[in-house]
C-alpha cells in the first residue's frame, strides 16, 4: 500500500473505527422500531458485523481530515449512509436485478429470506437512513439546516441523478454503446455518486463551507469511480471466497465494465491517475494521512 502512514497503524485505526460504527450501527437499530420479528432478523443480517466499512469510513475520516469537532454524530451518519448502501445491494441481488446469491461472504437476502422479504428489507434499510438522519437532532448538537443539508446530499445519491439512475443503464447494458464513456457514467451515478456523497457528508458534518464541500464532493467522485474500475477487475481476477460475492458474473452476463472496454492492465492505470488526482485536489496535510491512506487502499485491496 502507497500510504503516508505505515501499514499496521492505518489497520489498527481502520479496525477501531469499524469497531465503534458496528456499536453504532447496534445501538440505533435497538433505540429505533424496525418492525415485525422477521424483518429485524434480516436488517440485521444485513447490515451488521459484514462489508469493509468503505463508506463509513470514508465519512468518519473526511470529517477528521477537516478538523470537525462533531465525531459522535459523524458516527449516526456513517451508520445512515451504510444502511442506504446496504438496501442498494439488497436489491442488487435480487433475481430481477444482477441476481446474486452470495453477498459479504454469505448467502445474499433473497437466498437467506426469500424474495418477498429481501424487497421489505430493502426498503426498510432505505427509510431506516433517513429516520437516523432526521432523528439526529434529539441525540447530538446538529443544527437543523446541517441534518436538512444531509438528507438533500444522501437523496441526491441515493435517487434517480445517482444510485437508481446507474442501475437502470447496469441493466440496460445491451442497450447502450459499449464505450469507455457509457461505462464511465454507469460508474458515477451507480457507485461514484453514493462514495462522493460519504465523504461530503462527513464534511458537512465538520461546518465546512459551501467551497471546501463542493471540493470533498469532488474528490469522492474521483474516488468512487476508481473504486468501481478496481472492483470490475477484481471480478475478473479474484474468487468467492475473498471477493465476498459471486466472481465472474459481470462478463457473463455481458455488463459493461471498464476491462471490457479498454484491458485489465488499462483499468488498473486509469483507477490509479484517479486516486492520485483525488489525493492531489484533497492535498496531504497531517490531519488527512488516514483519509489518504484510506484512498490508497481503494486502488491496492483485493476484494
Amino acid at each position: 500500500m502507497s500510504s503516508i502512514i505505515d501499514d499496521r497503524r492505518f489497520k489498527q485505526a481502520a479496525e477501531l473505527d469499524r469497531s465503534r460504527f458496528e456499536t453504532r450501527c447496534q445501538q440505533l437499530l435497538d433505540s429505533l422500531a424496525v418492525g415485525p420479528s422477521v424483518i429485524e432478523e434480516s436488517v440485521r443480517y444485513m447490515l451488521l458485523d459484514s462489508g469493509k466499512r468503505l463508506r463509513p469510513l470514508l465519512c468518519l475520516w473526511t470529517h477528521d481530515a477537516v478538523a470537525g469537532a462533531h465525531r459522535s454524530a459523524c458516527l449516526d451518519v456513517a451508520c445512515a449512509i451504510e444502511s442506504l448502501h446496504t438496501y442498494s445491494l439488497v436489491h442488487d441481488d435480487l433475481p430481477c436485478m444482477d441476481d446474486d446469491d452470495l453477498r459479504r461472504g454469505k448467502p445474499s437476502c433473497h437466498k437467506q429470506y426469500g424474495e418477498a422479504v429481501a424487497v421489505l428489507t430493502g426498503d426498510a434499510l432505505l427509510t431506516l437512513c433517513f429516520e437516523i438522519l432526521a432523528t439526529m437532532g434529539g441525540r447530538h448538537e446538529v443544527e437543523d439546516r446541517v441534518i436538512v443539508e444531509l438528507i438533500r446530499v444522501i437523496s441526491s445519491a441515493g435517487g434517480t441523478s445517482g444510485i437508481i439512475g446507474g442501475q437502470i443503464l447496469d441493466i440496460s447494458g445491451d442497450t447502450l454503446e459499449p464505450t469507455v464513456q457509457t461505462v464511465e457514467q454507469i460508474h458515477r451515478l451507480k457507485t461514484a455518486a453514493l462514495i462522493a456523497a460519504s465523504m461530503e457528508m462527513g464534511a458537512v458534518v465538520a461546518g465546512v463551507d459551501d467551497e471546501q464541500q463542493a471540493r470533498v464532493r469532488s474528490v469522492g467522485i474521483l474516488a468512487g469511480r476508481a473504486f468501481q474500475i478496481v472492483d470490475d477487475v477484481l471480478d475478473l481476477e479474484t474468487d468467492a471466497s475473498i471477493l465476498g460475492k459471486t466472481p465472474g458474473k459481470d462478463l457473463r452476463d455481458g455488463k459493461l465494465t471498464y476491462p471490457a472496454a479498454t484491458s485489465i492492465e488499462e483499468s488498473r492505470t486509469e483507477a490509479a491517475k484517479l486516486i492520485e488526482a483525488a489525493k492531489a485536489k484533497m492535498g496531504m496535510g497531517g490531519s488527512a494521512a488516514r483519509l489518504i491512506s484510506l484512498l490508497d487502499f481503494v486502488v491496492n485491496r483485493r476484494a
